[in-house]
Parts: C-alpha cells; structure tokens; sequence
C-alpha cells in the first residue's frame, strides 16, 4: 500500500512545502499501515471463526472424557451442513483434533477470536449460541461440558448468569424446533410448545404482549443474518443464521396468535 503515503506527500507539500512533504509522508505511512493491518484481520476473520468453533468443539468432545464414534459421526455431519469447501474442511478437522489435546489454550484461543471480531457482542453471543446447539445434539449437557461453556462465556467477555439464560434458550428451542409457519404451529399447538415459544424468546409465561414484542424485536436484530454478515459472520454460518431467526419468528408468531393479537 503507497496511496497513502503519495497522497500525503502530496498534499503536504502544497501546504507546508517540504516540511509538509515530510508530515505527510508520515501520515500516509501510518495510514497505509492501518489499511493494510484491516485488510488482513477482514480476511482471517470468517477462517477464525469456524476454525475456532471446532476446536472448542473437540475440547468438548473430549471433557466427558473420550470422544465417541458418535460425536466425530456429528461433527462430520456439521461439516456436511455447513458445506465447508475441501480446504475449510482440512482446516476443521486439524481444528477439532488440536482441541482434544490436554494442553489445548481454551481461554487463549477463544480471547483471539474476540479480539479478531473487535468485541462485535452480537456475533460473539452467535458463536456462544452455536456451541450451546451443538452442545446439546445429543440432549444432554455434562457438568464437564458446562465447564468448557463457561470458561468460553468468560473469554468472550459474558457472565455465568448469561450463559444460563442462553442456555434455557437453546434447550427450548431445540424441543420447539427449527420454525415453520405460523398457521402449522397455531394448529398442532401444545401447551409445552407454548412455554418453549416464551422460553425461545427469554420471557416468562405471565409476560404482557408488549413484552413479548419487546423481546422479540430485540432479538430480531441482534440475529438478523445481513446485520450479522455485515459483522463478519462467515457464509458457512449464514445458513444457522437464518435458521435461528426462523425460530425467534416462528416462536413470536406463536405467541401472538394465541394472545388474540
């Protein structure tokens, strides 16, 4: 990168002549720098993140002890889903296996990727959520397992407190399910996937409707996919992106058609 530094110089020297220049070239030098320095992170951003998501995901796998048949199986599938390209899929699974590893820097690693995201909470709290997910594939989670979530909570820069919440969060909405329409849930409608709507969206059963639109209004912007591609969310993970607003939407809909609204 030179723009800078010619366009410093450049302008410096009509203004203040060849101590101008020299300011200039100074400034431009900085500025290229800068320029340079982004451009990197931005595109090692969207490789940290998923590389960083399985490497936590094996040292979950192996804090219950050994990873099983049916975890790798899992985790094989996600890459599947994910449509990681041949590359991204290498990357993946070297990643997986480096968190398996007893001296594996959790703490360390997982900071990283909060420094790379700029502390963007949105898409840190997205990563959080998608490991609570998987976490939970096989429908339960382990106290070791909740350990490696809380210590990740922590890097990240969240509260147990949080963490328990999101988590309530997850579990609900993998019993109410990925989202359909409104006209299918208001049909086959039980009262536990009444409660699972209110718990997807982190409000208690007695909540008004305001407070419901509230909190749906707020977690649709915090999950929106374009708000999250914009942050940095890489285009394996839009797909989870767009299905976890289905949710929030599904789980709304839900609620307000059984409130009369």
């Amino acid at each position: 990168m030179i723009w800078g530094k010619i366009l410093g110089g450049f302008f410096g020297f009509l203004f203040a002549r060849f101590i101008g220049l020299l300011l200039g070239l100074m400034i431009g030098h900085w500025f290229d720098k800068s320029l340079t320095r982004a451009m990197q992170q931005n595109s090692t951003q969207p490789q940290q993140f998923v590389s960083t998501l399985f490497a936590v995901l094996g040292h979950l796998a192996k804090s219950k002890g050994r990873v099983t048949e049916q975890d790798i199986d899992y985790v094989t599938r996600l890459m599947d889903h994910l449509q990681l390209s041949e590359e991204a899929r290498i990357d993946a699974q070297e990643s997986f296996r480096e968190g398996k590893q007893s001296d594996f820097p959790l703490t360390q690693r997982v900071q990283q990727l909060r420094t790379q995201l700029a502390w963007r909470r949105d898409l840190l709290q997205f990563f959080l959520e998608q490991l609570l997910t998987i976490a939970l594939h096989d429908g339960q989670l382990e106290q070791a397992e909740y350990e490696v979530l809380l210590k990740v909570t922590q890097a990240l820069g969240f509260r147990r407190a949080q963490l328990d919440i999101l988590l309530q969060m997850a579990q609900a909405g993998q019993r109410f399910g990925t989202g359909g329409s409104s006209q299918q849930y208001s049909q086959q409608t039980t009262a536990n996937q009444l409660d699972d709507a209110y718990a997807v969206l982190g409000v208690s059963r007695s909540a008004s409707f305001s407070e419901v639109k509230k909190a749906y209004r707020k977690l649709m912007n915090k999950h929106h996919p374009d708000k999250l591609a914009a942050q940095g969310l890489p285009p394996e993970m839009r797909e989870s992106a767009r299905a976890k607003a289905q949710q929030i939407q599904a789980a709304y809909e839900l609620i307000k058609s059984r409130q009369g609204n």
